[in-house]
C-alpha cells in the first residue's frame, strides 16, 4: 500500500467515530433545536460564534439559511474571532481574546430574547467563553457544541452538545473528525430549528428562495408535486407569486389569489407546513 492510499484509509477508519458521537448527542441536539425555535418564534435571533475551523463552520451554516429556508440574514448571524478576514487567512491569536468575543456579541446586540451557540471542538477556546459569558449576563440562552469531555465551556452552556469524537490521526487537528462532526450537528440542528419553524414540509424546503435557473426548475416542480399541478401550472403560480414560493405553494394548493395566500400563511405565523396542512376557511379563501 503506498503511503498516501495509507493515511486516507486510516483517516476513513477514523471517521467512523463521528456516526457514534453524532448518535449520543442527538438528544441533546434535538433539546437545543426545540429551545432555540422558541426563542425565535418568541422574536430572538440565533448568533453563532466560534474561532478557526468551528468558526467558519459557523459562518457557513448561518449563511446557508436564508437561500435554503427563505430566512432574513439577520435571524441567524456568525461571529468568527478575527472578523471576516479569518473566513480566508488564519488570524493568529485571534481566538485566545476572550474580551473580544464578549465586544463582538455585544456589538452585534445580544438581548435576553436570544441564543447564542458556541462552536470549540477543545471546549476551552476563549474567544467562544467569552462570548458565551456576555450572552448569560444579556439572559440569552446558552448552547456549547464541543468534542471533549469535561470541556470548561460546559460551565457557561444551558445546553451542551458533546461530540467526542476522539483523538485525531493528526494529532489535535480539529478540522478532521472533530470538523467533521462539528458540520454535520449544525446540519441537523438549524434544519430541525427551521422544521419546527414550518419551513419544510414532506421533506421539501418548501420557503426556499428560486434565485437561480436551477432554484427555478426546483420550485417548480415543488408546486407541481405538493399542490397537485402539472409544471406549467405550477410555473404560474410561482409567476403570479413573484416567485415567491409559500405564496405560490398556498395558492396553488388551496385555489387563493396570491393575495389571499400571503393573508391566510400571515394568520399562519408564516409558518409554511401549517398553511399547507389546513386549507382556510370560507371566509379566509
Amino acid at each position: 500500500m503506498n503511503e498516501s492510499l495509507d493515511l486516507v484509509t486510516r483517516l476513513h477508519e477514523a471517521d467512523r467515530a463521528v456516526f457514534d458521537a453524532l448518535g449520543a448527542a442527538l438528544p441533546a441536539i434535538a433539546r437545543a433545536a426545540d429551545a432555540i425555535a422558541e426563542r425565535l418564534a418568541a422574536g430572538g435571533r440565533w448568533f453563532y460564534t466560534g474561532a478557526g475551523s468551528s468558526g467558519r463552520l459557523g459562518v457557513l451554516d448561518a449563511a446557508e439559511l436564508p437561500p435554503t429556508f427563505g430566512t432574513d440574514p439577520s435571524l441567524v448571524v456568525a461571529l468568527v474571532a478575527g472578523g471576516r478576514a479569518a473566513m480566508f487567512e488564519a488570524v493568529e491569536g485571534a481566538e485566545d481574546d476572550a474580551s473580544a468575543g464578549a465586544r463582538d456579541l455585544a456589538a452585534a446586540g445580544v438581548t435576553r430574547k436570544d441564543v447564542v451557540v458556541g462552536i470549540a471542538a477543545s471546549g476551552s477556546t476563549p474567544y467562544v467563553a467569552g462570548a458565551l459569558e456576555e450572552a448569560k449576563e444579556a439572559g440569552a440562552l446558552t448552547v456549547a457544541v464541543v468534542c471533549r469531555p469535561g470541556a470548561a465551556l460546559a460551565k457557561r452552556a444551558d445546553i451542551l452538545i458533546l461530540l467526542e469524537t476522539g483523538t485525531e490521526v493528526l494529532a489535535e487537528s480539529s478540522r478532521l473528525k472533530a470538523g467533521t462532526a462539528e458540520k454535520i450537528a449544525l446540519n441537523m440542528l438549524s434544519t430541525a430549528v427551521m422544521a419546527k419553524r414550518g419551513l419544510v414540509y414532506q421533506g421539501e424546503m418548501v420557503a426556499m428562495k428560486p434565485a437561480n435557473e436551477k432554484l427555478r426548475r426546483r420550485a417548480v416542480r415543488i408546486v407541481s408535486e405538493l399542490a397537485t399541478q402539472t409544471p406549467e401550472k405550477a410555473e404560474d403560480f410561482l409567476r403570479k407569486s413573484n416567485w415567491n414560493l409559500p405564496l405560490a405553494l398556498i395558492s396553488a394548493k388551496w385555489g387563493l389569489s396570491a393575495e389571499a395566500a400571503a393573508d391566510y400563511l400571515s394568520k399562519n405565523n408564516s409558518n409554511v407546513a401549517a398553511a399547507l396542512s389546513q386549507p382556510p376557511s370560507r371566509g379566509e379563501s
